[in-house]
């Protein structure tokens, strides 16, 4: 009884480790610009054809590989601060402005696997736009993380999907058009160096 007893809380300690993923997500990136004031090709140029980010609990790092260089760093707070390549600043936003208002939202029927990942899908329309937040259940963080970033809907999401990451999201908005697509995966333990800011002025994002 005492070495099953010991198997099951060790078990059940690796699945609950397995719900909080830690470790590299990289993403191939699309923009169309709906304004037509810039073209695909103008945009995959600046914005690049990958975004890659680091994960650990409430702290992210990310980056893409255009000639904007577009680096964001969480620390687990309510900001997010941003460089781009040609800035010696950073700029900050915070995370628990909303930014739409959601409307509706369904989950809908999708065959779509990525990665061996059979997806799920959730449909979320708001006051800009529509969402479509594809996940899978075996890829997830604890969504108590998230409850306040409300910048990109992640604390919708990850509460309607109890923590599920995504594995391709797709934004229609009224100015523009996302599609982010995971194409690889590394779990992993990360240096929480890796979330620091780098020392630089910091200056309010406008819009």
């Amino acid at each position: 009884m005492k070495k099953l007893f010991i198997f099951l809380f060790f078990t059940i300690n690796l699945l609950s480790a397995q719900d909080d993923f830690e470790g590299v997500l990289k993403f191939k990136i699309d923009f169309k610009d709906k304004t037509g004031e810039m073209s695909d090709e103008e945009l995959k140029y600046l914005m690049g054809t990958e975004q890659t980010y680091f994960l650990k609990a409430k702290k992210y790092h990310s980056y893409t590989n255009g000639a904007f260089k577009v680096t964001t760093y969480h620390e687990g707070k309510d900001t997010i601060f941003t460089k781009m390549a040609s800035s010696n600043m950073l700029i900050y936003e915070l995370t628990n402005v909303e930014e739409e208002k959601i409307l509706s939202h369904k989950f809908e029927k999708t065959d779509l696997k990525i990665l061996n990942y059979q997806c799920q899908l959730l449909v979320v329309k708001t006051n800009k736009g529509i969402h479509k937040y594809y996940f899978s259940p075996e890829l997830k963080t604890k969504p108590e993380y998230y409850k306040n970033h409300k910048s990109g809907l992640w604390h919708f999401f990850t509460e309607k999907t109890d923590g599920a990451l995504s594995i391709k999201a797709i934004s229609d908005l009224e100015d523009l058009y996302t599609c982010i697509e995971l194409i690889s995966v590394e779990r992993k333990t990360l240096n929480d160096s890796i979330f620091i800011k780098p020392n630089l002025p910091i200056t309010k994002m406008k819009f």
